[in-house]
Formats: C-alpha cells, sequence, structure tokens
C-alpha cells in the first residue's frame, strides 16, 4: 500500500545489509560477506552504471537486476539512474539522520519552553488493509515544520505565547500523521496576524492527513487567494494534489474527471510556478488507476529506450506491478521473473526456449543461472558461454558459469590458466572473490591454497568502523585486519580445504606466516582439538607450546601442558584448557568460535568431549557438510536448499544453479588418511540425558571432576569445577555435570573466590 513518488512529494508543514548457537554469553561476532548482491562499495557501483558489468548474481534486488538486463542489452545507465535503481526506489525516509526529519522536528520542539511532550518515535502511517499501513506524513513536511519553528522562534521569541501555540498546533497536525483520533487545539484568542496564516494552513494539512481531502483543497485554494499568506505560492499545487489524491483514495469517473481538471489549471500556470514539475507526474499516477493498460505499453517504451528515462526506478515499480497484466508478459518482467523464480524446474525450462528462440544474452545469462551442473544439458550451455566473446557485457558471467559447469571434468591446469588471467583484471572485491574461489579449487598444493585463501570481504556497517584497528580479530573468527587496517578473512573453500587435510598439514598451514596471527589461533586451536581427540602427545605438545604465545591470556595453562608426561595429569591439563575454552572445535566451520577479550569474556558452545578407546571409531567418517562453511546460506528464491548452502563460491546468490565444491587433487590424494583421524572425532552429548559411553571412552568432564575431586590441594581443582558448573549451564554435558559439581565446590572449597562466582548450579 505504498504511494508511487509523485505522492512522495513533501512540501512545507504537510510533507510535501545458520550460525552455531552461541553458549556462554557474549555476542555473536558479525559474520564477512564475501559476495555481494547489491552493487558493492560506491565504487563499485560507481563502475557499474558506467557499463562495467561484473558476474551477475540472481539474488539482486529486481531493480538492480533491471540495470545490469540494460548493460546486456547495450542500453545506457549513468550515474543518476545508477543511484535511483540501487537504492530504495520509492518511499522517502522520516529521517535519514539526527537533525532532519522526525528527530530534526522533535529536537526543536524540545528547546520550547513548556512546549508539549513529543516522543522520540511519532507514527507518520495510518493503518491500512490486509494488515498493511499507508505512509501518510514524510520527512520534507518535518524539515519545513522545523524550519519554521526556528524562523518564527527567531523572529517573534521563544518564549512568546504565540510561538507556544504554534507549536501545540502543529504538534496536533504531526499527531494525525498516525492517529485518527488526534485534534487540534483551539485557536488563541486575538492572535497576531502571522499566527493565523499559519493557523491556516495547518488546518489544510490536518485535514489532507485525515482523509478530508476535498476539504483540504478548499482550504488551500483560499490560501492560495489570500495575497497575505506566506504560503500562497504554494496553495495552488497542493489543492491540485489534494485533489487527486482524493480521486486515488475514491477511484471513479467523477473524481478523476476533477483531478485531471485540476492538474490542467495547474499546467496553464507560468513556467516556474511551485509544483508544476509535478504535472507529469500526477497525470501518471492516475493513468496507473485508471488507463493501466495503455501506461503499461508507455511503461514498456520507456525501460526500453537508449536513454534511462529520468524517473526510471518508479517507471520499473509502476511496469513491474502492471506487467501480470499482459499474456505473454512483456520481456523485462518475464527476465527478471525468470531470474528470480521458486520453482527452478520450470524457470530453466522456459529460459531455455527464450534462449533457444531469442539467441538474446539475457536469456543465455539466465539459462546459465538456473541449470545445475548435473543437468544433461550443462555441457552444451557451458560451450553456449564459452563462445561468448570477451567484449560482450556478459562475459565475465559467462566465464563464471563455464567454470562452474566445467570444474569436476575439464583440465585443472586449463581452470588455472584461465582463472589466473581473470584474476589479473581490475575486478571488483565480489568477482575477485568469485574467482579466487574457483581457482583454489584446482590449487595444485598447501602453499598454494594458502596463497588464495585470504579474501577481503565486505564491511556490514561501513567502511570506516571497519578499519578500526583490532575490528576484525575482535568481532569475527577467521578474520584479521591488515596493514592498511581493512578486513581480510580465510575464506570458506579455503578453510573447508584445510578441514580435510590430515593433522600434520594443518599444523604446516597453523604454522605458515602468511597467515595473520589471528587466522593462525583459529587453525591452531582446531589443531590441537583435534591433537587431543586422536591423544597425539607429539601435537599436543607442538600445539600448546604454540598456543602459549598465541593466547597469552592462558600462558601458564599452556605451558602445564608440555610440562606433564603422558598419563592422567597431562590429560587433565589438556581438558583444563578445554573446559575454559568454549567454540573450540575440530574444523574451521560455524560451530568454531575465537576466544577474543580476557578468558571470561571467551563465548561460544561447549562441546561433551571424549576420547575414544584405541581401536574405537565414532562411526562417522564424513568430513563437515559445506553447508556448515556458509554463514549466510543465501539462496536466490529463499528458500534454503541443499546447493545453494553448499555453494561455497558465490554462496547461492548467482543463481539457483549453485556452484558444487570441487576438492583439488592433493587433497584428494590424502583423504584416506584424514578419514582414518576423523573416526576418533567424537562429540557426545545433547542435553537430553545420561549418554552412554563405550567402554574405556575417557570423558573429558568426568576426569577434570575426578581430578578435582582427587587433587584437593592442586589450586586449579576449584576453578576446574566453576568451568564445569558453566559448561552444564551452556554447552553439552552429561549425567547431572554441573550438580556434580557444585555440591563438590561448595562443600570442599567454601571461602574460595570460584564458590562466590557461582551461588547456583543448572541442571
Amino acid at each position: 500500500m505504498r504511494r508511487s513518488a509523485a505522492m512522495l512529494l513533501a512540501v512545507a508543514l504537510i510533507g510535501i545489509g545458520i550460525t552455531a548457537a552461541r553458549g556462554s554469553g557474549g555476542p555473536d561476532g558479525p559474520m564477512l560477506r564475501y559476495i555481494d548482491s547489491h552493487g558493492g562499495t560506491p565504487s563499485e557501483r560507481a563502475r557499474l552504471y558506467a557499463g562495467r558489468l561484473g558476474v551477475i548474481q540472481a539474488s539482486s534486488p529486481k531493480p538492480l537486476l533491471y540495470l545490469q538486463w540494460r548493460l546486456l542489452n547495450h542500453l545506457r545507465v549513468g550515474p543518476e539512474a545508477g543511484a535511483a535503481l540501487s537504492g530504495d526506489c520509492c518511499d522517502t525516509p522520516v529521517s535519514s539522520g539526527p537533525t532532519d526529519g522526525v528527530f530534526g522536528w522533535v529536537a526543536a520542539v524540545r528547546r520550547v519552553p513548556n512546549a508539549p511532550f513529543v516522543s522520540d518515535y511519532l507514527s507518520t502511517e495510518r493503518p491500512g488493509p490486509h494488515y498493511t499501513t499507508i505512509p501518510n506524513c514524510f520527512r520534507d513536511a518535518f524539515d519545513t515544520a522545523t524550519a519554521t519553528l526556528n524562523d518564527r522562534a527567531r523572529r517573534f521569541g521563544l518564549r512568546s505565547a504565540a510561538l507556544l501555540a504554534w507549536v501545540r498546533t502543529q504538534s496536533a497536525v504531526f499527531d494525525a500523521c498516525g492517529d485518527a483520533r488526534a485534534a487540534l487545539p483551539p485557536a488563541i484568542p486575538g492572535a497576531p496576524a502571522w499566527l493565523s496564516a499559519d493557523r491556516a494552513y495547518q488546518e489544510a494539512a490536518f485535514a489532507l492527513y485525515n482523509g478530508r481531502n476535498l476539504d483540504a483543497a478548499n482550504r488551500f485554494a483560499a490560501i492560495a487567494r489570500d495575497g497575505s499568506s506566506p504560503w500562497r505560492s504554494r496553495a495552488l499545487y497542493l489543492r491540485v494534489r489534494a485533489i487527486r489524491r482524493d480521486a486515488l483514495s475514491h477511484p471513479d469517473a467523477a473524481s478523476f474527471a476533477r483531478a485531471r481538471v485540476a492538474i490542467r489549471e495547474l499546467a496553464a500556470t507560468p513556467p516556474g510556478t511551485y509544483g508544476r514539475s509535478e504535472i507529469y507526474r500526477m497525470r501518471r499516477s492516475l493513468a496507473y488507476r485508471d488507463h493501466p493498460d495503455a501506461l503499461l505499453g508507455v511503461l514498456d517504451r520507456e525501460l526500453n529506450q537508449a536513454a534511462p528515462y529520468p524517473d526510471i526506478a518508479v517507471s520499473l515499480r509502476d511496469y513491474l506491478s502492471l506487467s501480470p497484466r499482459r499474456t505473454p508478459r512483456p520481456d523485462i518482467a518475464d527476465w527478471l521473473d525468470t531470474m528470480k523464480a521458486y520453482d527452478q524446474k520450470a524457470a530453466l525450462a522456459h529460459a531455455r526456449a527464450r534462449w533457444a528462440a531469442t539467441r538474446k544474452l539475457p536469456w543465455l545469462v539466465a539459462t546459465l543461472s538456473l541449470v545445475p551442473t548435473e543437468d544433461p544439458g550443462a555441457a552444451g550451455l557451458a560451450a553456449d558461454a564459452a563462445r561468448v566473446p570477451a567484449t560482450s557485457p556478459a562475459w565475465l558471467t559467462a566465464q563464471y558459469h563455464q567454470m562452474r559447469l566445467t570444474l569436476a571434468t575439464a583440465d585443472p591446469a586449463a581452470i588455472r590458466r584461465r582463472t589466473d588471467a581473470i584474476l589479473a583484471r581490475d575486478l571488483s572485491r565480489s568477482d575477485r572473490n568469485i574467482f579466487l574461489s574457483l581457482r583454489t579449487q584446482v590449487a595444485t598444493s598447501l602453499g598454494d591454497v594458502l596463497r588464495l585463501a585470504l579474501r577481503e570481504p565486505y564491511c556490514l556497517t561501513d567502511e570506516e568502523h571497519c578499519a578500526h584497528p583490532g575490528w576484525a580479530e575482535e568481532n569475527g573468527s577467521f578474520a584479521a585486519s591488515t596493514r592498511r587496517g581493512r578486513a581480510i578473512g580465510l575464506a570458506p573453500d579455503a578453510r573447508l580445504i584445510l578441514d580435510r587435510l590430515p593433522l600434520p598439514e594443518r599444523m604446516a598451514a597453523g604454522r605458515d606466516r602468511r597467515l595473520p596471527t589471528a587466522i593462525r589461533l583459529d587453525l591452531e586451536l582446531t589443531n590441537y582439538a583435534r591433537a587431543v581427540h586422536l591423544q597425539d602427545d607429539a601435537a599436543i605438545d607442538a600445539m600448546a607450546g604454540d598456543l602459549a604465545v598465541l593466547m597469552p591470556a592462558m600462558r601458564q595453562d599452556w605451558r602445564a601442558i608440555t610440562a606433564q608426561r603422558q598419563g592422567e595429569d597431562k590429560r587433565f591439563a589438556e581438558f583444563f584448557v578445554l573446559a575454559k575454552i568454549p567454540g573450540v572445535a575440530t574444523d574451521l566451520n560455524d560451530f568454531y568460535t575465537r576466544p577474543t577479550g580476557s578468558v571470561r569474556q571467551y563465548h561460544g558452545i561447549w562441546w561433551d568431549w571424549a576420547i575414544l578407546p584405541r581401536g574405537k571409531d565414532a562411526g562417522v567418517v564424513d568430513p563437515a557438510w559445506p553447508g556448515g562453511y556458509n554463514q549466510w546460506t543465501y539462496s536466490v528464491s529463499g528458500k534454503q536448499d541443499d546447493s545453494g548452502m553448499a555453494d561455497l563460491t558465490c554462496f547461492g546468490l548467482c543463481g539457483a544453479g549453485a556452484a558444487p565444491f570441487h576438492l583439488p587433487r592433493f587433497v584428494a590424494e590424502r583423504t584416506a588418511r584424514a578419514a582414518t583421524e576423523r573416526r576418533s572425532f567424537v562429540i557426545y552429548g545433547d542435553n537430553q540425558g545420561p549418554t552412554k559411553f563405550p567402554p574405556g571412552t575417557v570423558s573429558a568432564w568426568e576426569e577434570v571432576l575426578h581430578h578435582a575431586a582427587a587433587h584437593p590441594r592442586d589450586p586449579r581443582s576449584p576453578e576446574a569445577l566453576y568451568w564445569l558448573i558453566r559448561i552444564s549451564r551452556w554447552g553439552r554435558s552429561h549425567d547431572r555435570l554441573g550438580y556434580r559439581a557444585f555440591v563438590l565446590l561448595h562443600k570442599r572449597y567454601a571461602g574460595s573466590a570460584w564458590v562466590r562466582r557461582t551461588p547456583y548450579y543448572f541442571d
């Protein structure tokens, strides 16, 4: 029930951007976004508006997809049309900053002594049918009211009775924006002329906001005839607007005829008359209601012309809403709906038919974006993509889909040559990350992976915020800050590859100085978790030694591990650090959380760690699912299907035809050893009840509890019990672990600071 841009012109006072559950408190840090479907950074959008088309993403909003459709058809865009199609189409926000719109008005009123209370929130919409709302007041209304208030205060005094009356009346006018029960205060007797003129204007606005459009029109007409009114110059336009609003609210032949007569009267005024530039838009808004088929033809011609129409975003909005009236649908609407169709099979068949019939680039792009790699016709479409010339605006999109469709069968060396040539170009961040992912999947070695693994993500707020020193290290796992102050992340596809490698190769990666320290911490902690599962003492000591440097807050705990010989005391030291660090996992997927800040600030989820006896395995050898590395679980149509979630190249954003992950050959050659290791990875417990461990299994939390009970003089024992209670509250455990730890802590260590920190247990 939103109105068109013509209706949003505001004048005078009336207004003419799946994660693991977090267990131990603390914030869930922002997730890194490597692909942006809204045009990217301002500089990237500027290049797009100038005609530099990258990989087209079917998940982009329809206006942005239409912009790309224009470029595919060699039609101009330019900065003005580009900005209109990349932003909000037709709704003007009631505030864009702390000093304008509603916020500016509220601040101005609060400076007036004895002014009525104004809330920080002012409703500017009225309820519509079927749980909708209808915008009623807009930002310019508040801006003009603020400017008028400041002017009247300067001229007549901030403490004058007349100014207070003005504020009370205007506040009631704005109350009517969202509340039909609002009422104007009575006019003060003997009001000065300026206040009477403003009051007449406020009463007209009040009538308009309450839907008394013809009454408002008559009031504005009277103001237009008043040569002394400061609002006279704009009152004629406001009269016309009120009459037109009445026609849109009560559509019938008489109201439309009355509105068109009023618009003709405005058109007959001299050039420069206030509001005269809105004539065309007002006429179009009427045509949308009473001549929609004719308007659709006009819009179709406008949207297909070589130069972008000035109101291109509004025209597109109206065109898309009217296009279902025509069968077959107009080409632009047909293409946009096909790109974003929910039914992938039907949409692909339609796109194929249109491509075969027209041989137009947009339909090749649509077909490529929809076709899955296993489709029998995928090879033929890949060949079509290969024939797109390098001078074509669709070339980069075609290159992506050709590689996506042939990655599993093509010569890896050929893919490397093609991706390297593309990466040598000046690319947007999204396009660079897409082709870096393709290149990583045909990497030749661990060193090759690490060279390609670091990617620059998009900032979820603003670039200045994310450039703050330490932002990446403190707010996101697998991220760090570069020397330029920008965030850099270990890409999801690289993380998945590292997780498919045996422990020795992962240890080598964790020690590779090409990786930032914070990302090495992520690798080393997951390596430590794997080493503990494997009870590989050499690897445990090596990782503990590294982590004593990478995690200085726990240096003594890590050194305690290396100081112990193999046995129960060493295992206690190993498990003690696991108890203090929630978020540790065996994989670099979304179940891992980087420890940041002090030890007490670490957050994440604790797992019920268990060490299997030798010769036993967990019965699970499958590596982590690719979708676990896709924090955004992107999909094109809004459905989260397996293919889109497992797409670590474009995250499902480039189309329903997702890019399945391809394992580099050098990794595939090591899968047997990696699978053997993974058989030892087991996490028991789901808080559903007691867990049955196989005979001989070492439960990490039971061993910590046993050590605390058996070693009352160990200064770590009361602290260990404290952490077990937290694990029972925030993590995975079994057999009333928290209760047992609580009883022992309070019975044996009554005077300990750890008792004071744990007045409760959680069962």
